[in-house]
């Protein structure tokens, strides 16, 4: 998924092509692992039958627009979409669509990697008997809400880092596959569980590496767990998920150095894990209410 546009194969030539006839003008490429998200604004298009390689989420950005669509050479059915509805199209099913006005919406695509380690420990069997069911025109408040917050954050400049988007890539893997997967054969515990002493072991690493790009594959790699499985006992015990709980660790970090060194404001954004000072400002504002330049002045 490093490519500057998602692309798909073409059905009829066997090429890969990009999913849509213009680039996107918000892409996520290279910010976050494991999810990609695209903003796209179109106009009148008839697609051409296309498979995807990742199963893949659109959300409704734009007006009220009636879309035709196949899937696999079916039959053509028309769904009226409107603003904040979800469409859920699985990998490797041909679909075809057209619509007749401008159109507006988010474009939500899964490293397959990503999505096979939250499926193998979600659901019982094997990955490859897991089957997505295509959806057109849903309501589903969990992919609105996650997906417009990626949207916000990737327009802010992405100040919270790649925790934040591979955290809501888990959280949206997790979604699909509990709602919308005709496999029911849901694990009901989690095997592994994080005890005090790892979690101790977590805390210490995230606070000896605040300048890092810290992820939650890695973090979960400490105490040899999934990143899936991480995420929900971290958030058990803690009350944060873990880009919550850096985000806050970084804050208060941050906060200290304003007030008690002088070190130039930018040097304070490399040590709490900013790539810029503009990021940091952006995220300090967010949960502070003010500039660090401001915050600094008032204390």
């Amino acid at each position: 998924m490093k490519s500057e546009q998602l692309s798909a194969i073409h059905v009829v030539s066997g090429n890969l092509v990009p999913m849509s006839s213009k680039p996107p003008i918000l892409s996520s490429t290279n910010h976050w692992n494991g999810i990609v998200l695209e903003q796209h604004y179109l106009p009148a298009f008839e697609c051409p039958e296309l498979c995807l390689q990742q199963h893949s989420i659109n959300i409704w950005l734009g007006n009220s627009c009636q879309i035709d669509w196949r899937l696999a050479g079916g039959r053509l059915h028309s769904t009226q979409m409107r603003r904040g509805l979800v469409n859920v199209t699985p990998k490797g099913i041909p679909t075809q669509a057209r619509w007749h006005q401008e159109i507006k919406f988010l474009l939500v695509s899964f490293d397959s990697s990503l999505f096979k380690r939250v499926a193998d420990e979600l659901i019982i069997g094997s990955y490859r008997t897991i089957e997505i069911i295509p959806q057109r025109g849903v309501c589903d408040r969990q992919i609105l809400h996650l997906g417009m917050a990626l949207k916000a954050e990737l327009e802010a400049g992405c100040p919270s880092g790649k925790l934040y988007g591979e955290s809501v890539a888990i959280a949206l893997a997790a979604h699909l596959l509990k709602t919308y997967s005709g496999t029911r054969q849901l694990n009901s515990e989690f095997e592994v569980h994080l005890s005090k002493r790892q979690l101790r072991q977590v805390i210490d690493y995230i606070y000896d590496n605040l300048a890092l790009e810290l992820t939650v594959a890695e973090l979960a790699s400490l105490v040899n767990m999934s990143s899936y499985s991480f995420c929900r006992w971290f958030k058990r015990l803690m009350g944060l998920s873990p880009h919550q709980y850096v985000i806050q660790c970084r804050i208060e970090r941050a906060k200290f150095l304003l007030a008690y060194t002088q070190l130039p404001i930018i040097e304070i954004a490399l040590q709490v894990g900013c790539s810029s000072q503009s990021n940091f400002t952006t995220l300090f504002r967010k949960h502070i209410g003010i500039t660090p330049k401001a915050y600094r002045e008032m204390i």
